[in-house]
């Protein structure tokens, strides 16, 4: 299963190249208050991160065993929306293997966040994408 969180499309563009290579499902995350992709979305951000408010996201049944997990680094960290969406689900006992989308960003800067918010899963924290 691929699971992603992708405000301007760059990381669902990942998960669906992922997605032709392995044809594992897609699921892209929703949040009960979603993004809106415009100038505003960075004032909501800043406000979220300064308050330590994480966005809920709806709760889904996980069965795959292995999960590709993709999400923009925001501020040197995951974004909030997949923090908020491991907060309501369980990935104990999964093998993550994680993707980000960034700029500047690397996926070790997340992988705190990471083993705090799935700390009973298997990170691969040297999965590449582009080596499927």
């Amino acid at each position: 299963m691929i699971i992603y969180y992708s405000l301007t499309g760059h990381t669902k563009k990942v998960a669906q190249e992922i997605a032709k290579k392995t044809e594992d499902k897609l699921y892209e995350i929703q949040l009960d208050k979603p993004y809106k992709n415009n100038p505003l979305v960075l004032a909501r951000f800043t406000k979220e991160k300064a308050t330590g408010v994480i966005p809920t996201a709806h709760k889904i049944d996980i069965e795959d065993a292995v999960i590709y997990l993709g999400y923009p680094m925001w501020g040197g960290d995951m974004s909030l929306a997949m923090q908020g969406f491991l907060m309501a689900n369980d990935l104990s006992g999964k093998h993550i293997k994680p993707f980000i989308t960034s700029g500047t960003s690397t996926l070790k800067m997340s992988l705190k966040t990471l083993k705090k918010l799935a700390p009973d899963a298997m990170i691969d924290a040297n999965f590449n994408s582009d080596m499927l």
